[in-house]
């Protein structure tokens, strides 16, 4: 596969930090690291345009950071109550996914997309879980989940 190096323009999970020269996929950084000005191809113009705008990024990833900070200090402790289908043994018909906490966290204030929230995998029982949404890529909200059981 063809790769590509490219200098970030805002820090990514699990890609790199802002200012970073990293080397990823080149679908993935044509299709989208560049056309969503996050990365910038790894050529040496592109440095030297990278270090002139360095000081206002930085300053931007910062106040992002920031507001981030401020979100996870007022909604500590948030705790999300869903109720589902499932059978007598609590096994859900249907599991819980990333995009069905986007509508219960908008409902409590917080506004994410589905790709914010971590899982390791789908939520498939009745019973008291945590999920952690990443409000910045440095910043993650950990927050309780207890799904109960609707009977048929």
């Amino acid at each position: 596969m063809a790769h590509m190096n490219v200098i970030l323009t805002e820090a990514l999970q699990g890609v790199g930090k802002l200012g970073e020269t990293v080397r990823v996929k080149a679908g993935f950084a044509r299709n989208f690291l560049l056309p969503r000005n996050k990365a910038m191809a790894a050529t040496k113009a592109n440095a030297a345009l990278f270090a002139e705008q360095k000081a206002q990024l930085e300053a931007q990833n910062a106040k992002a950071k920031a507001a981030a900070e401020q979100l996870v200090a007022q909604h500590a402790g948030l705790q999300l109550d869903l109720t589902r289908h499932a059978s007598e043994t609590g096994q859900l018909y249907g599991s819980v996914k990333a995009k069905d906490f986007v509508p219960e966290l908008q409902h409590k204030g917080l506004k994410v997309e589905a790709s914010q929230i971590l899982l390791a995998t789908s939520v498939k029982d009745v019973g008291d879980h945590s999920i952690r949404v990443a409000l910045h890529p440095e910043v993650l909200l950990t927050v309780a989940v207890k799904i109960t059981r609707q009977s048929l």
